[in-house]
């Protein structure tokens, strides 16, 4: 089969002709129809993420229809669709059974990290990774619907108990991930403040429901946030930037006693932890999205209630120029590997 190989970090992947995945007796052999391409997949190629020793087959939004399955598997059968949710959590342990399986200590590993991914014709999913895909919905947006929302919805319904009436700042609201936390924000009722940095991306946070539009270039768009909440600051600030003056303003626009919540992330930012104290600011961190986050996802975009918000569809040898795409921050929505 063909896929896209990470050999060595900071190079291209590369598309070579690989063997195969074999399959275990709770495993299914899937047939790639899409797989969503994130900023996470650039760390990965920059060895910025933790992942099992090169090669690598990355790749972890995945969409596809079933083409073997196991002896032990009772689910699922061959030419059902379905999307993955990548984490492989032990499902058992107290962190588990309490809904926190994205942080389970007993992780087993994710697909497209520790486990060879989609970014290939074929990849192997243990049976408890799989969600049935409705007819109604395309193998792109299911892709879409495994990370950009199901993170999203994590990170404002799990971590911040986002509900309505609410002020809340996206930053960086106008690309793939803040798109989606929009629209999750606007359909739990809150008061939706979009703070990006170019007038196409201002625009499109307007057409899909902001309240207000910040230009994330002014040096203090915070003063803009306290203006309109009338001085008194922002519930929720959810950062999808990992730059530096982003969380200083961030941390300046939460109001006392309020979230800032890092949806990205990067060893080299640094959090006021003076300011943070002195206003009892609580940092929330986030991990991805749990298996039944990415299925209460589905059931929004089955309804009608949230779209996938996909830009621009690639093929397989085009990953790289598609990472190059993310690199410059020039996509309005997502990137897809469409497969078929």
């Amino acid at each position: 089969m063909k896929a896209m190989v990470l050999r060595e970090y900071m190079k291209p992947l590369a598309l070579e002709e690989v063997d195969r995945p074999a399959y275990g007796p709770g495993e299914v052999l899937l047939k790639v129809k899409a797989a969503g391409v994130c900023g996470t997949d650039l760390k990965i190629r920059d060895g910025l993420v933790p992942t099992k020793e090169l090669p690598l087959i990355p790749g972890h939004e995945v969409a596809g229809v079933v083409a073997a399955t196991g002896e032990n598997v009772r689910r699922f059968r061959e030419g059902d669709e379905v999307l993955v949710s990548f984490y492989i959590p032990c499902n058992s342990c107290p962190t588990c059974l309490s809904g926190r399986q994205t942080i389970c200590p007993q992780l087993k590993g994710r697909i497209g990290f520790e486990f060879n991914g989609g970014f290939a014709e074929y990849v192997t999913v243990p049976e408890d990774c799989l969600i049935s895909k409705p007819q109604a919905i395309s193998f792109p947006q299911a892709a879409v619907i495994s990370d950009a929302l199901g993170t999203c919805y994590h990170a404002l319904v799990r971590r911040a108990k986002v509900k309505k009436g609410d002020s809340l700042v996206i930053v960086g609201g106008g690309g793939g991930l803040g798109l989606h936390a929009l629209q999750i924000a606007k359909w739990l009722g809150a008061v939706v403040i979009g703070v990006d940095v170019s007038a196409e991306k201002l625009d499109l946070m307007k057409a899909y429901g902001a309240d207000l539009v910040i230009d994330g270039g002014a040096p203090s768009w915070s003063t803009i946030v306290a203006d309109y909440t009338q001085g008194l600051g922002a519930d929720h600030v959810v950062n999808f930037v990992a730059h530096q003056q982003s969380i200083d303003e961030g941390i300046k626009a939460v109001h006392n006693g309020g979230h800032l919540v890092l949806v990205a992330y990067s060893k080299e930012v640094k959090f006021n932890a003076l300011w943070g104290h002195l206003h009892e600011i609580d940092l929330l961190s986030t991990r991805a999205a749990t298996k039944a986050d990415i299925e209460e996802c589905l059931k929004l975009v089955t309804a009608n209630q949230i779209e996938p918000v996909i830009d621009q569809r690639i093929k397989l040898g085009d990953l790289n120029h598609g990472l190059q795409l993310i690199k410059e921050g020039k996509l309005k929505g997502r990137l897809v590997m469409d497969m078929e």
